[in-house]
């Protein structure tokens, strides 16, 4: 039998054990959840390309504001359009938190929602897919000088007798914004499609084996501009957005090209289609992700927002000061036009993809 001595003795170190459990319980609770992690980004194109400079941007301040100061990685996994990169985050990245995607996923979610993802090779379900970050991309596009006759005002661009237009793939967002665009506005082109990405593009524009080329502001201002338009070879023509940007001029908004070159007002199907595929820079994680980890992540953007170093470096890049949307219901929001695109729309996309692959065939 044990003595009363003993009984107190006991009773003293299960207080000292509870107490210490409940302790280590509260130190695990109170440290940061990427504390002594690495979180790797995935980029879906590649190297040198305007999201993988966009995202090298995020890279270098996140570590500086995500609790914890993991270290942060770029992993670059082109091809498919962008599917290569998402279909591997659904299949087989660590649910952990560890992983996540830094794309340009607008064209998978169109895709999934407007499209037809089985037969472009999208196997992720877009709607497991948890979409931590959006940021609205502004699409440029960019024409060469030297046409015939050549390119001296918006107003020629109908005139040129070979304008050869290129991108990543028929049924992608890049190509249907710009056949769409140059459809809308009577710009006569011939379709060239098939490359990997865009400093490929990019390649192929600067040795004239294409007359136009367009990204997102950071591939415009970082390496579009310095080398061509400021060398006078080629000129801004538009660009997506709701407001003047004075850094693309002589570049005109997508609705006043439209207007301009066609003499009316930018309506009907094709325009709607257009206004469908805008993009936006996001970050997303893979299905199963703990719920810390995704809130981790947006309040180091939330706190991004406020970084002067941030700010001057992605206004300098990108050309517009940041939008990120952090907040679910605002990421929701963005994503309505995609989910309710309606049968209408979706027939009239995949008929406008087949037309697409047939014109890039001829070529």
């Amino acid at each position: 039998m044990k003595s009363t001595l003993q009984k107190a003795v006991l009773s003293i170190c299960a207080v000292l054990v509870f107490g210490l459990l409940l302790g280590a319980q509260a130190s695990a609770a109170d440290k940061p959840f990427y504390q002594g992690k690495t979180l790797r980004l995935i980029v879906d194109y590649s190297a040198g390309g305007p999201t993988d400079i966009e995202c090298r941007i995020y890279a270098r301040h996140l570590k500086n504001h995500l609790a914890g100061n993991p270290t942060i990685v770029i992993q670059n996994r082109a091809g498919g359009g962008g599917n290569l990169a998402m279909n591997w985050i659904y299949e087989r990245a660590r649910r952990n938190g560890t992983i996540m995607g830094c794309q340009t996923a607008s064209g998978r979610y169109q895709e999934w929602f407007v499209g037809d993802p089985k037969k472009a090779g999208l196997r992720a379900n877009m709607e497991e897919i948890i979409p931590v970050m959006f940021t609205p991309v502004v699409s440029v596009g960019v024409a060469r000088k030297d046409l015939d006759p050549p390119l001296m005002k918006l107003a020629d661009i109908k005139k040129a007798k070979s304008f050869n237009a290129g991108g990543f793939r028929a049924d992608g967002s890049k190509d249907l914004k710009f056949r769409a665009l140059f459809d809308l506005a009577g710009v006569k082109f011939n379709y060239v499609t098939g490359y990997q990405g865009s400093a490929d593009l990019l390649s192929a524009f600067l040795r004239k084996e294409l007359d136009y080329v367009d990204g997102s502001t950071p591939f415009y201002l970082t390496r579009v501009k310095p080398i061509s338009v400021e060398k006078g070879t080629a000129v801004p023509l538009w660009y997506h957005s709701d407001v003047e940007i004075p850094a693309i001029a002589p570049g005109v908004t997508a609705h006043q090209f439209v207007k301009q070159l066609s003499g009316k007002e930018p309506s009907g199907p094709l325009w709607q289609l257009f206004q469908i595929l805008s993009s936006y820079r996001q970050i997303l994680a893979p299905p199963g992700v703990p719920q810390a980890a995704v809130d981790a992540v947006r309040a180091a953007f939330v706190s991004m927002r406020k970084d002067p170093a941030f700010l001057a470096e992605y206004k300098k890049s990108v050309g517009i000061e940041p939008q990120m949307l952090t907040d679910a219901k605002a990421i929701e929001k963005a994503m309505v036009p995609w989910k309710t695109a309606g049968d209408e729309m979706k027939k009239f996309r995949a008929n406008y993809v087949e037309e697409g692959r047939k014109l890039a065939a001829k070529k």
